[in-house]
């Protein structure tokens, strides 16, 4: 019950003191000094009575009891700034969730575009690769899902990517060697299959390396360290600028889909429905 605890300061600086497990670190962070910050953790342990962390002699870890308490006051406290994100929202403002490579590829590059779309309305990117529930994410308008077709009726159908072989306009395999091959392979979280590439790729023609995030593999391909397999849709800005260019000696193949979901209390809204249209005719030039 919060009326056995004399001060919620308490409570978030216990939730910054177990992100960092230093008192020290908190104290910077807090812009109090480390004393101040062991004080309100002791005086949290004194009323709640029980042992939130373990001292060492350099260090400090969670107990069990901590680490339970830890994660439910970072659900609640992440809820909470969403919801005085929400009430400070500008109404003009655009939120869209979309993965870390999207953000990077696709979005960011496109903002004086966008700017120029929409001149009055801020966009404000939110990039994660995990999925995003509208439900608890409320300053979230509109969310972008990379997959497969879930059936879903709340989804609204983008496209399709196609997955080329790239290299840069002054990439040249040294003879004799395998040219590297650059694919990104993506961390196994059980969200997501990585692109079977092989079923379309000789894998044996080349050396090949793998990055996490498809943006690498762009960096690796613009500055002319190997071939890469990029999607049509990440690969648009830097094949514009004559980064680079699409080799034909493999054929492309389709990769996964993009989706648009809009959260339910921001219909009718004029500007995200826009934004929305916007996004829908872009990508679907390109799929």
């Amino acid at each position: 019950m919060l009326d056995q605890i004399s001060s919620l300061n308490y409570l978030k600086t216990f939730v910054i003191v177990s992100k960092h497990l230093s008192f020290k670190d908190a104290a910077k962070v807090l812009n109090i000094t480390p004393t101040a910050v062991s004080h309100q953790i002791k005086s949290l342990e004194t009323q709640l009575r029980v042992q939130l962390f373990e001292r060492h002699t350099r260090a400090i870890s969670l107990t069990s009891t901590g680490a339970k308490l830890a994660h439910s006051c970072q659900d609640l406290l992440t809820q909470l700034d969403h919801a005085l994100d929400d009430i400070r929202q500008d109404k003009n403002d655009i939120s869209i969730s979309c993965c870390n490579s999207f953000a990077a590829l696709w979005l960011t590059p496109r903002s004086a575009e966008i700017n120029h779309k929409f001149p009055r309305n801020t966009l404000k990117i939110c990039a994660s690769d995990s999925l995003i529930d509208l439900r608890r994410e409320k300053h979230i308008d509109l969310a972008l899902r990379y997959g497969l077709d879930e059936g879903s009726t709340d989804e609204v159908f983008l496209g399709t990517e196609r997955i080329a072989l790239y290299r840069s306009p002054h990439y040249q395999p040294q003879k004799n060697q395998k040219p590297i091959l650059y694919v990104t392979h993506w961390p196994e979280n059980g969200l997501l299959k990585n692109i079977n590439w092989k079923d379309f790729v000789d894998s044996n023609q080349f050396e090949v390396k793998t990055f996490e995030q498809e943006y690498f593999v762009l960096q690796a391909i613009m500055t002319g360290q190997g071939y890469g397999l990029l999607s049509n849709v990440l690969s648009a800005t830097a094949l514009s600028q004559g980064w680079i260019q699409e080799d034909q000696t493999i054929s492309a193949f389709d990769g996964y889909s993009y989706w648009l979901r809009m959260n339910p209390d921001r219909e009718g809204i004029s500007v995200v429905e826009q934004f929305s249209d916007w996004m829908k005719q872009e990508l679907g030039q390109m799929t």
